[in-house]
């Protein structure tokens, strides 16, 4: 994971934390009271759904899924290469790939963890 933060775009990144961040803001702001205990509670609600969905896209990432896309493509008549051909595509394209979910889900888990502790 560590090799791919050159792979980091800004404004993906900024698109990423405006869409996670965007449910968590407005549940706060709209709790009549404890808005930074409800903020933290939906964050890490977010984070863990992050995780579990970064975990997946980890997977698809290493290329785990490579022969369920390779036999579906062929199914639907889509690709006539054979399978060492489709990888060798398949990997380029996810060299340059980063996992935001993950990243996001881990960055929230412990900024939620740290200011409910120092906070709360």
């Amino acid at each position: 994971m560590f090799k791919r933060f050159k792979n980091i775009k800004p404004s993906t990144l900024l698109i990423h934390l405006i869409v996670t961040l965007a449910y968590p803001a407005a549940k706060a702001a709209l709790a009549p009271v404890n808005k930074l205990q409800v903020f933290i509670d939906v964050m890490t609600i977010i984070a863990l759904m992050l995780l579990f969905i970064g975990v997946f896209y980890s997977l698809f990432i290493r290329g785990d899924y490579d022969i369920s896309g390779f036999f579906l493509r062929r199914g639907m008549k889509q690709g006539e290469k054979n399978f060492d051909a489709y990888e060798s595509d398949m990997k380029e394209k996810r060299e340059a790939v980063f996992n935001y979910p993950l990243f996001l889900g881990l960055l929230y888990l412990i900024v939620a963890a740290v200011v409910a502790y120092t906070v709360l």
